[in-house]
């Protein structure tokens, strides 16, 4: 499958900043630093990565609760998209 070729690629591109987890429901989960703009890039650019023409972000949330919203690290859940992004 095209994902599980394009997933240790984009592992060693994005370092230990990043990390990408392909989910059971065809989602997939990156967790990265940075508010929703970063999360709508790291996404964008994996999902064409993989042959895809977009991401849609289902949600992102912090890591730690306990953090103010959009500080810390970020988990960010989303599915790649053959259609054209907004």
């Amino acid at each position: 499958m095209m994902r599980s070729v394009f997933l240790p690629a984009l592992c060693v591109i994005f370092g230990a900043c990043t990390t990408i987890k392909i989910n059971h429901d065809d989602t997939s989960t990156i967790e990265h630093e940075g508010g929703v703009q970063v999360a709508k890039d790291l996404t964008t650019r994996a999902c064409r990565r993989a042959g895809q023409q977009s991401a849609d972000i289902i949600s992102t949330v912090n890591k730690d609760p306990a953090l103010p919203a959009g500080t810390g690290k970020q988990v960010t859940t989303f599915r790649c998209s053959a259609a054209e992004g907004p």
